[in-house]
């Protein structure tokens, strides 16, 4: 379903050299090659709500031209799901971080291979409930992940796993926490490849959080008829991530279903030159677009329209906005 950034790459480079409109660097090209990406992604959400409307309102529906199922198709390559952890409080610590190789850690010097999942620690600090799950061969520790992040825990706390948790351990493991480890909001951490959130769930995707906004958020938790329950949770989202009401859900888990940002596609050239001494794109360490292959002109269009800016070129810029114009005007036919 990919499109070659190789392919790309070398129609916006034949389209310059033809119009002579001067040179697009590798570099300069995978800079705008990612903003391109997220614009024709953004794009596929509004064409897909239009589309909806435009339907509803003329009844149209059949295969090839059922326009709100070809959109979907675009949007649904980047479609995620993530089971996330709701924190009992402020000061938990962040789920899914890697502790063993961080400065500080003590480890037994020998261990049972297996893997010890939960496992309940303590600490010299005021936090509790932290769990880890641990990952070890034979007098090797692979892994130390951890699970549930618990609460009430500051920068420097050290982190004990007891060594009866451990088969065969002939010491305590610990670790210190660092402050990127804290969660200090109490908000439910979003995935890094987050672009849009589609739906949140629990208890098996059974129930449906309602997003509200901030004010909302805030009326309905101070009143008793509105009041959030399990079976009627919302939440609402800011910078640190999502708030969820009721807090008895804390510690629980969440499903979130999500668009991700797709990856940066990426030109690297090859350390071994092509015919007559030409550059050659390295396949291993390239990156191809991932948006879908529909779209594969509308990125050529799109480049070549942020390249007439880097090159400073009028003509460049003109032609790209008459040839949307065009194809705007056609759609709305």
């Amino acid at each position: 379903m990919a499109i070659s950034v190789d392919k790309i790459y070398k129609s916006v480079l034949t389209i310059l050299n033809r119009e002579q409109r001067g040179q697009l660097g590798p570099g300069q090209f995978n800079k705008l090659a990612q903003q391109a990406q997220l614009e024709l992604l953004e794009k596929a959400f509004y064409d897909y709500s239009r589309s909806l409307n435009k339907r509803n309102n003329a009844g149209e529906d059949n295969d090839y031209g059922n326009m709100p199922k070809n959109l979907k198709e675009k949007l649904d390559v980047f479609s995620k799901e993530a089971e996330l952890h709701i924190p009992v409080g402020k000061n938990a610590v962040k789920p899914d971080i890697e502790v063993k190789s961080r400065s500080g850690i003590s480890l037994p010097s020998q261990v049972t291979a297996g893997t010890y999942s939960n496992l309940a620690t303590t600490s010299n600090g005021s936090g509790t409930g932290l769990t880890v799950t641990v990952v070890a061969t034979t007098n090797t520790f692979s892994t130390i992940t951890i699970i549930n992040g618990g609460s009430g825990y500051a920068t420097g706390d050290v982190i004990t796993i007891p060594q009866a948790s451990m088969t065969g351990a002939n010491a305590n493991c610990t670790f210190p926490l660092l402050a990127t480890d804290l969660n200090t909001h109490g908000f439910t951490i979003l995935p890094t490849d987050l672009y849009r959130i589609t739906n949140i769930s629990r208890s098996n995707r059974s129930i449906n959080l309602e997003k509200l906004n901030k004010s909302e958020f805030t009326y309905v938790n101070s009143s008793k008829l509105t009041a959030p329950s399990s079976t009627y949770p919302v939440y609402y989202r800011d910078l640190n991530g999502i708030k969820i009401s009721p807090s008895s859900l804390g510690d629980e888990y969440i499903t979130m279903d999500y668009v991700k940002i797709p990856a940066a596609p990426l030109w690297n050239a090859s350390s071994e030159a092509g015919p007559l001494g030409s550059v050659v794109i390295d396949t291993a360490s390239s990156v191809d677009f991932e948006i879908h292959p529909s779209d594969e002109t509308n990125l050529i269009i799109r480049i070549l329209s942020y390249v007439g800016v880097v090159i400073k070129d009028v003509l460049v810029i003109q032609k790209i906005q008459e040839q949307e114009q065009t194809n705007f005007q056609k759609e709305n036919i």
